[in-house]
Order: structure tokens, then C-alpha cells, then sequence
């Protein structure tokens, strides 16, 4: 699945897709360090988190200007809210050591929940929030994959 506004799409921004799936079958993401890993350049680089799901409420909707970021369930389940309408209204300065940048909450988004071994890809400057319980305050163990042009 693939959820984007046609506005928005940039074909460029997903052909390094086939790459990051590849990547996410021929790792054991169960071992990686927390943190930062597996950098390439500007290229890719790898977070892994651990945390307990909130509220969805208790986190600010962000955006990203120069990586897509893949978000993968490795355990635990989430829940993601996405809007793919790329007209935001930035908080803040954009941290660009970070390539993060905290946007007003959209009018419209989407809820998207997430299960063990889901993922989903958001694009550049599409505000996001992440961390959301689903019913029950869940421990989650998730990569993201953090995909440059």
C-alpha cells in the first residue's frame, strides 16, 4: 500500500524503496543498538527505537525536508497519523542537524496503526506524529529508516 496526494508525489523520493525492504529482510532488526546505525553517506541511516505508546495527543506533528523516513514495527503496535497534504505551518525553525521541523496540527490526517512487521513510508514534508497507543499502553521496539535521494 501506498497512501500519497498526487499533489505531493515525487516518484524520484520512492525509487530507493526496493532498497530499504531489502534491507529490513536481510537484518536482524531485533539486534541493533538503540540509537543511530548503519549511516551510508547522506544516503540511509537507521534509528532504533524503544519506548511505551502514548496518547497521540501528547506528540507534536513533525515534518522532514530531506529524507523519507520508513517507519518499521519490529514488535509492539503504534499508532502513526499522517496527512499527506504537504501545505503546513511551521512551529519552529527547521533543525536541520535533525532534518526535523515541528508544523502546526492539519485540519485533515489520517490514522494509520501499526502492527508488527507493518511499515509505513512517509514522504518529505508530510506532518506526521508518531507513538500512539492503540488500545492499551504497548512497549514497541521500531526502525526507522531514514531514506535520502
Amino acid at each position: 500500500m501506498l497512501f500519497v496526494n498526487l499533489e505531493s508525489f515525487d516518484s524520484q523520493d520512492y525509487a530507493r524503496l526496493q532498497e530499504a525492504v531489502t534491507f529490513l529482510k536481510t537484518t536482524d532488526l531485533t539486534t541493533t543498538p538503540l540509537g543511530r546505525s548503519h549511516q551510508d553517506g547522506e544516503r540511509f541511516y537507521m534509528q532504533t527505537l524503544e519506548y511505551d505508546t502514548e496518547p497521540i495527543e501528547n506528540f507534536d506533528f513533525e515534518i522532514h525536508h530531506h529524507r523519507l523516513d520508513l517507519h518499521y514495527i519490529v514488535s509492539g503496535e503504534e499508532r502513526i497519523d499522517v496527512a499527506p497534504n504537504t501545505n503546513y505551518v511551521a512551529l519552529n525553525p527547521c533543525n536541520t542537524d535533525r532534518d526535523l521541523q515541528y508544523v502546526q496540527r492539519p485540519a485533515v490526517f489520517n490514522q494509520v496503526l501499526l502492527h508488527q512487521d507493518d511499515f509505513v513510508l512517509i514522504g518529505m514534508h508530510e506532518p506526521h506524529r508518531t507513538n500512539g497507543v492503540i488500545s492499551t499502553p504497548t512497549h514497541v521496539r521500531k526502525v526507522v529508516l531514514k531514506l535520502g535521494r
